[in-house]
């Protein structure tokens, strides 16, 4: 339901960001939706997605419940309800231990300091390669999993990327992302993993299946989910 911003408003032109074999992303220029992503069914679903059998071309428009190209209609058939984890519990200490990335499994690059205000989105936004760069996921992830269990430092985090990403330079799908994480948005492997963890159950399934989610976008998600909750309870020694 988040494309309704775009998909249902005035006709608009869109301009093609990136493409890939599975997904093409476009700038919409409305602050509500910076992103459009149209997938295909197998491709990783991002919050902003529009999903539909045949990718359109690169010149095409949005708005009054369809895209249009010049030799083709894409209409609304029906909306999604993408994730958005509310109302979980920090998870005990007593409960199951939290998967361990595999060695590698990141690039190289800045990481969060492991301290209760490590995450500093200045140091991370735009960082890596690829359509969603890996400081870019670990924000997303933090973010998502802040709102999940009402983190505290989510208005300070919330603030500090907003002033980030008006400043600072990354990739058009990543601006997409962001913009829906900071409204607590998840992929649905990302949504996955977050219920088993908090409440101490065994998330081994639901973390490989997100490690599986691009080179190490899945990967950079964990890391900021696995960032927040073991930082949380370290306000004392920041």
């Amino acid at each position: 339901m988040l494309a309704g911003a775009v998909l249902d408003g005035p006709a608009t032109e869109l301009r093609e960001a990136a493409r890939t074999r599975v997904s093409v992303h476009f700038e919409t220029g409305d602050p509500r939706q910076p992103v459009l992503t149209v997938c295909t069914p197998d491709a990783v679903r991002l919050p902003d997605a529009v999903v539909t059998m045949t990718l359109p071309p690169s010149e095409v428009s949005a708005g009054d419940g369809r895209l249009q190209a010049a030799a083709a209609t894409w209409r609304v058939a029906r909306w999604w309800r993408p994730p958005a984890p509310r109302g979980l519990p920090v998870p005990p200490r007593s409960g199951r231990p939290v998967p361990d990335l595999p060695e590698g499994a990141l690039p190289p690059g800045r990481l969060p300091a492991p301290t209760y205000d490590g995450l500093v989105p200045a140091d991370l936004l735009g960082a890596g390669a690829g359509l969603t760069p890996a400081g870019d996921d670990i924000l997303a992830g933090a973010l998502v999993t802040a709102h999940a269990t009402g983190d505290p430092r989510l208005g300070a985090w919330t603030r500090a990327i907003r002033a980030a990403l008006a400043t600072r330079t990354t990739t058009a799908v990543s601006r997409g992302m962001l913009h829906q994480a900071l409204r607590g948005y998840a992929t649905p492997q990302l949504a996955a993993c977050l219920d088993p963890v908090c409440r101490g159950l065994d998330p081994a399934a639901a973390v490989a299946d997100l490690l599986a989610v691009g080179h190490s976008s899945g990967a950079a998600l964990w890391f900021g989910v696995v960032h927040t909750l073991e930082t949380r309870s370290m306000r004392s020694a920041a």
